[in-house]
């Protein structure tokens, strides 16, 4: 009889106790079915499906659904699995569309590794940030094993999945909640909130944060922040479809309130650039009538006038951390879930005086 895993990491947990009745049985025997195995773990049908994936993938056992899985027995499993010294970049943009930024992280990332015997590589696979990317997912991890994944923009769906299975997987961003990976990003909480702080103090009490609509987990982050810095103030958190004629009319709707916001925290440089000249265009003048802070930093908007208060995370050290993060997980499988942050230095601007 096996015994029964513990409810915490409940997938690592039945691969573990798989693993220690593979490593006792013979070459060439079959595993019990499905809904046996089930019965004497206590764990649903998804759970153990995730779990024999990873022994799937490990090749201790065969493959497929609907029989019972012969075990390839220990020896076999451990000449399949020898460790990888490729980490794999997945993202939905291709190379040469990277914003500069990114492209710094990852070439300081590929370095360090480099320099631990570890190969780095980008793949552009658009197929897995759709709304239903299972299919894509389960044929690329067939197909793929690396040391690490590297989830770059990932969805909360991918997050879940990659989760789920057991791989080995680093978020260089935020994770959704209820996903236990490692990532690393800048502290948007604490951020939002500083800005809040910086548009109290100016006497500003009606405030909006422009957001895009698809938020990502950082932007959700964002908001809780804001929320929370501006509980003693009015808030509005709009959404937009990032497209600069979603983001005017977004701003418009918010002009013809009645309580019209006079201070505005716009996330994604672009974005706060789009903000800045239709506000401008509006009439309003910075920072008498209205004043922006940009969440985020990009290089050109140093050659902004006005020039824009904003917030800047070092990329050195963004870069540094996710480097040590990933070579972590790459030398010894370590996938506890642990929020890496980093808090930017804030960078004043004649759009908030």
């Amino acid at each position: 009889m096996l015994r029964s895993p513990q409810r915490l990491s409940l997938v690592a947990q039945t691969v573990a106790i798989l693993r220690e009745h593979i490593a006792a049985a013979r070459a060439g025997e079959r595993l019990a079915g499905e809904r046996e195995l089930c019965r004497q773990l206590g764990i649903s049908r998804m759970t153990l499906r995730s779990a024999l994936t990873k022994l799937v993938r490990e090749g201790l056992i065969s493959g497929g659904r609907g029989y019972r899985r012969r075990i390839l027995g220990p020896e076999r499993g451990r000449a399949k699995s020898k460790a990888s010294r490729e980490v794999v970049v997945l993202s939905p943009v291709p190379l040469p569309s990277v914003e500069p930024r990114v492209l710094f992280w990852i070439d300081e990332v590929r370095d360090a590794l480099a320099k631990e015997g570890y190969k780095l590589d980008y793949l552009n696979h658009r197929n897995c940030y759709t709304n239903r990317p299972q299919a894509a997912l389960e044929e690329l991890a067939a197909r793929l094993r690396p040391a690490v994944w590297l989830l770059y923009l990932s969805t909360q769906t991918m997050q879940e999945w990659f989760y789920e299975r057991g791989l080995p997987a680093v978020i260089p961003g935020s994770r959704y909640g209820g996903v236990r990976l490692p990532s690393v990003d800048v502290d948007y909480r604490a951020t939002c909130r500083h800005a809040v702080g910086k548009f109290l103090a100016r006497g500003h009490r009606h405030l909006a944060l422009l957001n895009p609509e698809s938020v990502a987990a950082g932007d959700l982050e964002s908001e809780a922040g804001f929320r929370e810095a501006g509980a003693q103030a009015q808030t509005v958190i709009a959404r937009h479809d990032r497209t600069v004629a979603g983001i005017c009319a977004t701003l418009d709707r918010l002009l013809r309130r009645a309580d019209r916001p006079t201070a505005f925290l716009v996330s994604r440089p672009t974005h706060a650039l789009t903000a800045l000249g239709h506000l401008i265009r509006r009439g309003l003048r910075l920072p008498q009538d209205t004043v922006l802070i940009a969440r985020d930093h990009d290089s050109f908007l140093e050659h902004v006038v006005p020039s824009v208060a904003r917030y800047q995370a070092d990329p050195v050290v963004f870069a540094n951390k996710l480097s040590r993060v990933v070579l972590e997980v790459a030398s010894g499988g370590n996938a506890r879930a642990c929020d890496h942050r980093i808090i930017p230095r804030f960078i004043p601007g004649e759009t908030l005086g």
